[in-house]
């Protein structure tokens, strides 16, 4: 008998244990949900993403190279261009790599994105479609470009190494008109407004042309060099200055409203706060100033742990800034408490750039937040 019911016996054994075991669900992982985030890229070659709201980390990935100029954030993808020439189209929920291509460009600077079209400052002026292949090169006898693209109104503005500003049709490639030729570099990223384009120059001056055909409308002279971009807002043109100061100038006249005196030079480039009518820009005296838009008198100022280079961005009742202590911060524009910040683990070269889940915010249209 024992010979005949010990089989059964182990058999069931083995049954009892097989249930009581886990087994591996046949369902597909929950999908990631899209978050308001902010993405930077750093000097290690990385970007990373945060939560909008608490900083947490979101994702990170390796890149092929630094990411100098700020990613473009356009229709749920993330583009990045690397000083190595890689153009990347990444996923922004996941941060996965939708694409990468090898652009062969040399001095790769930024890009900016508009109607399905990449454009790419560097070498000449490049425009890829948006699945990295390439339409149309622009070329000139004095090429690198010195400044990033602009795109308004189907035209691509950006100046040359010559010192003149270009105006290029976005569709075609087809140049539009050249400028006049400044007297020193152009490294300032252009502004275009109500049929004006504004940029900041290495002659000490911020100048206005006439969109249509790039003849001169005003100058004006700072102390020293401008290489911060200008924000236009309420009728008056803002800007920053090596000569420790924050400018604003009337847009009609090109005379000045107001300055701000810092500690030190100027290079980043101002948002707006529309709700409070402030300006926000960062100095090397390792400030970011909130400063009254009619005033000019400051409202508060947020003392970071070294020099802040790159353009803040304003997204609803918060600004997010970099600092070259490596840290990501998030401020509330209204009172100026941290919201919080995160240590990004290498200095960065580009400004922060957020998804409102809407339209995305770059540091060139910080101004134009949704409340």
């Amino acid at each position: 008998m024992n010979k005949l019911f010990l089989p059964l016996i182990v058999f069931g054994a083995v049954l009892f244990l097989a249930s009581c075991g886990k087994t591996k669900s046949s369902d597909n992982p929950l999908d990631k949900i899209r978050k308001e985030a902010v993405f930077i890229a750093n000097d290690n070659n990385t970007i990373i993403s945060y939560d909008a709201n608490n900083g947490n980390k979101l994702w990170e990935i390796t890149t092929k190279g630094i990411v100098a100029g700020s990613p473009a954030f356009y229709k749920e993808k993330l583009f990045a261009l690397t000083q190595t020439g890689y153009l990347y189209s990444i996923d922004v929920v996941k941060g996965d790599t939708n694409w990468m291509k090898y652009t062969p460009t040399s001095t790769s600077n930024s890009l900016a994105i508009a109607n399905d079209k990449i454009y790419i400052a560097a070498d000449s002026l490049y425009c890829y479609d948006i699945n990295g292949n390439k339409l149309w090169t622009y070329y000139a006898a004095s090429m690198p470009c010195q400044s990033s693209p602009q795109v308004v109104n189907d035209k691509v503005f950006f100046s040359i190494n010559d010192n003149s500003i270009h105006c290029v049709n976005a569709n075609n490639g087809i140049g539009i008109w050249i400028s006049p030729t400044a007297p020193n570099a152009v490294f300032s990223s252009l502004k275009v407004s109500n049929g004006v384009v504004y940029y900041g120059c290495e002659d000490s001056k911020v100048y206005a042309i006439n969109e249509s055909d790039g003849s001169p409308k005003w100058n004006y002279t700072t102390g020293d060099k401008v290489s911060s971009s200008p924000t236009v807002y309420g009728g008056m043109c803002i800007i920053g200055s090596d000569d420790f100061k924050i400018h604003c100038i009337d847009t009609t006249t090109g005379l000045e409203r107001w300055t701000y005196a810092t500690l030190e030079r100027v290079k980043s480039s101002p948002a707006i706060h529309e709700f409070t009518n402030s300006v926000l820009i960062g100095s090397y005296d390792f400030n970011l100033y909130c400063i009254d838009h009619v005033s000019g008198t400051l409202r508060w100022k947020y003392p970071a742990g070294s020099l802040i280079k790159t353009s803040p961005v304003v997204f609803g009742n918060y600004v997010y800034f970099c600092s070259y202590d490596r840290y990501l911060y998030c401020v509330d524009v209204r009172d100026g408490r941290t919201i919080w910040k995160q240590f990004m683990n290498g200095n960065t070269q580009s400004s922060p750039v957020v998804d409102d889940l809407s339209n995305g915010i770059h540091a060139t249209i910080s101004g134009m937040s949704q409340y």
